[in-house]
């Protein structure tokens, strides 16, 4: 069984990873943005099944990039769980370890002691900007609280998941395909313009328009008992396709077909190219959206997506929330096609896919 269970996360990403029988593990990746823990990702979790101390069991627990419409419900979660310690309460979810990438870590990665030279700026962009409290320090936050609950250090990878690093857990195997040396040598000169010039304006910026967390974000390819899902972040897709070829997963003769692709970047037009679903096909595309806060997905990557596939090539397209101007444009983009529009039911806490069926 290879389960994913995409919960309601408005304009972020929320989802569960289920795999294994009889003993099924579960790994949560992202946890939406502020309400969503509270509003369904808690209860989701509760039923879960009991690990060893019969708290529900979560085996792994992964940040792709710290954006708050990604990080706020983790936060929520590992703040609960601190929370019960300092109360002498029981533990009300057994988190086994926590796969995350401070941003401190990357920029580390090629420039040893440059984020330290550079945390005075990173505070006063705190201070004075809103988007950079949202995201780098919801980062900080949950980097603090891993540390606190012993789940610091990314266990089974040892530091950082970058580009080629692999693990395998309990029969899933896990290669990481972003971020590549290209975003972190983008990240570094950031943090190096920023350092010279003495700016904090040049940190605010980096996270204005949201290039350090998507070029730092976590990209997955999973595979188990022979099926594959690309999980995808709010990765480039450019950044996407060089992991893939500098993995020996892509090469020119075929398109990487997977059972599962999650979109990056909610759908947005801004992080893929026609290229990015020629070179990827799937069985099950997700766009985890709502289309109220931004404009996702656009009607290109969706144009992009059908327009990359034959007639009748059969897949489906999976929404998590029914958005007016996604569905208008599947209708017209589905004449004398075979894809499917599968949109999670309002009255569902998540969509789940069952992945392998198409097969």
């Amino acid at each position: 069984m290879f389960t994913f269970d995409f919960l309601d996360a408005r304009h972020g990403d929320c989802f569960l990873v289920r795999w294994g029988a009889p003993d099924q593990r579960v790994m949560l990746v992202d946890g939406g943005p502020g309400g969503v823990y509270e509003d369904s990702l808690r209860d989701r979790l509760t039923h879960l099944a009991p690990g060893g101390d019969g708290a529900p069991r979560i085996d792994v627990v992964c940040l792709s990039h710290v954006d708050d419409d990604h990080a706020a419900g983790l936060l929520r979660l590992l703040a609960e769980i601190r929370r019960a310690r300092r109360e002498e309460l029981a533990d009300p979810f057994d988190v086994t370890r926590l796969w995350f990438n401070s941003v401190e870590e990357l920029v580390d990665r090629r420039a040893p002691g440059l984020s330290a030279s550079v945390q005075p700026l990173v505070d006063q962009a705190l201070t004075n900007s809103g988007a950079v409290k949202a995201s780098y320090g919801q980062g900080r936050a949950i980097r603090d609280e891993a540390t606190a609950l012993g789940l610091d250090g990314n266990p089974l990878f040892g530091g950082p998941l970058t580009e080629g690093a692999e693990t395998t857990l309990d029969d899933l195997h896990v290669t990481v395909v972003a971020p590549d040396d290209v975003a972190l040598e983008k990240l570094e000169k950031r943090w190096r313009e920023a350092k010279k010039r003495r700016d904090p304006d040049v940190i605010t910026a980096a996270y204005t328009d949201r290039s350090v967390p998507n070029l730092s974000s976590i990209v997955l390819l999973l595979r188990h008992d022979g099926r594959t899902a690309l999980l995808t972040g709010d990765a480039r897709g450019d950044r996407i396709l060089a992991g893939l070829r500098a993995g020996g997963l892509l090469t020119d003769s075929e398109p990487l077909h997977v059972d599962l692709l999650k979109l990056p970047h909610h759908g947005s037009e801004r992080n893929v190219e026609r290229d990015f679903f020629e070179s990827v096909h799937a069985d099950h595309y997700v766009v985890s959206a709502d289309g109220v806060k931004h404009h996702h997905p656009h009607e290109d990557t969706l144009r992009w997506l059908v327009e990359s596939r034959d007639e009748d090539d059969e897949y489906a397209i999976h929404l998590t929330n029914d958005i007016a101007f996604a569905a208008d444009a599947l209708t017209d983009l589905g004449a004398e096609r075979s894809f499917e529009v599968d949109v999670r039911p309002s009255a569902d806490p998540a969509l789940v896919i069952e992945v392998g069926d198409r097969r």
